[in-house]
């Protein structure tokens, strides 16, 4: 009989082909090396590139698994999709970018302690490490959505950050009751995990800014302030109950 993986890897993509041969194989051999039970799950969120080829490409040689389809829906969605088809006991989330790099798995499996519930990587902790910071710009806008958003969520110091880890029961509570498809999506999933009193852990990490990066902050940052406004709309709705 075969054992359930302890943890589920969910990798959002969109129109990713030319960064795909280099981290999948970077991705897929880390976690085999890791020596844990580990499904990896890549979200083809609508790409209109080679994505899809290069994923059933590269899945004859890893065997990964591949969620897929036609229209963009966004990042939210995408990890929305990837964690109700998850089987780990824990329901993890990397950018592509691998900005947070792959190492912050060891560290997670030290600092997670029985019983944890949420962990999130933070950019802000006192032992995290830049190695490569953000433009002035991005900083100033990233901490002002963070002050924004701690009007829902306390005390979480960095919303963004693209790592975080859900417990398989944590997972069932929240992402079937998000709503958020885009860039508030982060926010959205803290503060169901606020409302249902999960305790939300938040551990440093070390983080490296893409220069590649084809976020467009400015555009980012007032679709996701719409968005908080949409997070107050659905709860004053009843919609996370």
């Amino acid at each position: 009989m075969e054992l359930s993986p302890e943890f589920s890897i969910i990798i959002p993509v969109y129109n990713e082909s030319k960064r795909l041969p280099r981290t999948i194989d970077e991705i897929c051999s880390f976690f085999a090396a890791a020596n844990r039970r580990a499904e990896i799950i890549f979200v083809n969120d609508g790409s209109t590139d080679n994505t899809l080829a290069q994923l059933e490409k590269y899945n004859k040689q890893y065997n990964f698994r591949v969620i897929s389809y036609e229209r963009n829906c966004g990042k939210g969605y995408a990890v929305r999709q990837g964690a109700q088809g998850a089987l780990g006991q824990w329901v993890l989330f990397f950018d592509i970018d691998l900005a947070t790099p792959l190492q912050e798995f060891n560290h997670l499996l030290q600092f997670k302690q029985p019983g944890d519930a949420i962990i999130i990587g933070s950019r802000r902790l006192a032992h995290s490490e830049i190695k490569k910071g953000e433009s002035k710009l991005r900083a100033f806008l990233g901490h002002g959505f963070t002050k924004i958003s701690n009007l829902l969520v306390p005390g979480v110091t960095d919303f963004t950050c693209g790592f975080k880890g859900f417990s398989s029961a944590a997972a069932q509570i929240i992402f079937p009751r998000a709503r958020i498809n885009r860039w508030g999506f982060d926010t959205e999933l803290l503060y169901i995990a606020h409302l249902k009193k999960l305790p939300i852990k938040q551990m440093p990490v070390a983080w490296t800014h893409d220069s590649d990066s084809r976020v467009k902050v400015g555009r980012a940052i007032i679709s996701s302030i719409s968005e908080l406004g949409e997070i107050v709309i659905h709860r004053l709705r009843g919609e996370y109950q």
